[in-house]
């Protein structure tokens, strides 16, 4: 049988240095936990973003579709023709539906971005509901294009903060609008023209719409690019105009 024997001393240092090690490995822990805690409480809420904030004049020219074949190929023809590039908001069901059109946009450079699944209010519907509209939206664009799209504009622009809460958890940037050229009441087209000249700015993201029901669309575009250009607006992707400045709230 061994016997051991217990020295003390060394007993006694050995249960300081192990109180030490454990005392480092707690307050280690504890500013971890607390730099953790730090973290999530400074990260910014979601937030729609209307306009970019610079002084520069930089605007970007941005189009929703959820239906039709007439308006779409007059619009890119005509952004082709002036050598802008613009960011497209496509509806799921018009991209799979009608993919010789968005393909044409990628092949084309424009920033292809989402514009939900069905056209509803998804501030009206439940959390699980704005995730399964995002995601079956999604799916559908990068199906038909190869893009995976970080943007989205709402149907109707309709959110709250669970909308963003969710777009924000699925990737996503909620983008919204500064000059709205009502050009789906089809006002007519001097109309329209003088609404997107009036309310441009530096930063601005200007509203207009690619659908069948958008009929003077094609007619009033031509001037409102050249009224752009003329007040000395470059005209670019929400995307490059983001690098430009942040994302703001009008």
């Amino acid at each position: 049988m061994r016997i051991y024997y217990w020295n003390l001393y060394k007993l006694r240092r050995f249960l300081l240095t192990g109180s030490a090690v454990a005392l480092v490995v707690a307050l280690l822990a504890s500013v971890m936990m607390r730099d953790a805690i730090t973290a999530a409480a400074i990260k910014p809420k979601p937030h729609a973003i209307y306009k970019v904030k610079t002084d520069e004049k930089v605007a970007a020219l941005t189009f929703d579709i959820s239906w039709g074949t007439k308006v779409p190929g007059p619009v890119m023809d005509i952004l082709k023709k002036n050598n802008v590039k613009s960011t497209f908001f496509l509806s799921g069901p018009w991209v799979v539906k009608f993919p010789e059109y968005p393909k044409r946009l990628v092949s084309e450079g424009h920033e292809i971005a989402s514009h939900g699944h069905n056209h509803i209010d998804l501030d009206r519907e439940s959390r699980e509901k704005v995730k399964s509209e995002i995601s079956s939206a999604h799916e559908a664009i990068k199906e038909v294009t190869g893009v995976s799209p970080n943007l989205i504009r709402t149907p109707n622009g309709a959110w709250n903060d669970m909308v963003l809460s969710v777009a924000d958890e699925l990737g996503y940037s909620v983008i919204q609008w500064s000059a709205d050229s009502l050009d789906w009441k089809n006002p007519g087209v001097d109309a329209i023209v003088n609404r997107v000249m009036d309310r441009v700015q530096p930063g601005a993201i200007i509203l207009m719409h690619a659908s069948d029901t958008c009929l003077q669309t094609p007619e009033a575009l031509p001037r409102v690019i050249e009224g752009l250009k003329e007040k000395g607006y470059t005209l670019v992707t929400v995307s490059e105009l983001l690098k430009h400045g942040p994302g703001v709230a009008e």
